[in-house]
């Protein structure tokens, strides 16, 4: 099964033993987990309508975000590394909406309900424009799974690969 979901709802399912493993963006409390880190690191950014004012900037500072309605991943956001990214503007921006799929996102971003505040996810969506933070801000993402468990000999040779060809995998060969 593949599921997507914040940290939060991944280590959750993991707890209650709907998922075995999970990719999981850090901060997270992983002390009941087996992990490991993946070798690049997510950038944050907005995904922006084409005819945004905002379309046209190099890169996106918390100032900018002034005054505009955000679409962001559910959680608290402000906990979070992006309001802790906002400083003084976080309270001068209005979350008009959560979401646990960025595509959800990107729909409510395409109907300008928000900005989409979202990692870069390499992927296009038509008529929204992907513009990165400044100061820049990335996250680190782990594969994660509980300590102690016992896997199915499918799920166990998955971690075994993963484990090794991740380990085996630095930055400057990506």
């Amino acid at each position: 099964e593949i599921y997507s979901g914040n940290a939060n709802n991944i280590r959750d399912y993991i707890e209650r033993g709907i998922l075995d493993i999970g990719l999981m963006s850090e901060p997270v409390d992983m002390r009941k987990y087996n992990f490991v880190s993946m070798p690049i690191k997510e950038q944050w950014g907005v995904f922006v309508p084409s005819d945004s004012p905002l379309s046209e900037k190099k890169s996106i500072t918390p100032e900018d975000l002034k005054g505009m309605s955000i679409v962001t991943a559910t959680g608290d956001f402000n906990q979070s590394r992006i309001g802790k990214w906002l400083g003084d503007y976080k309270d001068q921006v209005e979350i008009a909406a959560t979401a646990n799929l960025p595509y959800n996102e990107a729909v409510l971003a395409k109907e300008n309900i928000g900005v989409m505040l979202s990692i870069n996810l390499n992927c296009i969506y038509e008529n929204l424009r992907f513009i990165p933070l400044q100061p820049v801000l990335e996250i680190s993402t782990v594969l994660g799974w509980k300590k102690e468990q016992i896997f199915s000999a499918t799920t166990s040779t998955f971690i075994d690969f993963a484990t090794k060809y991740l380990k085996g995998i630095s930055c400057d060969k990506i």
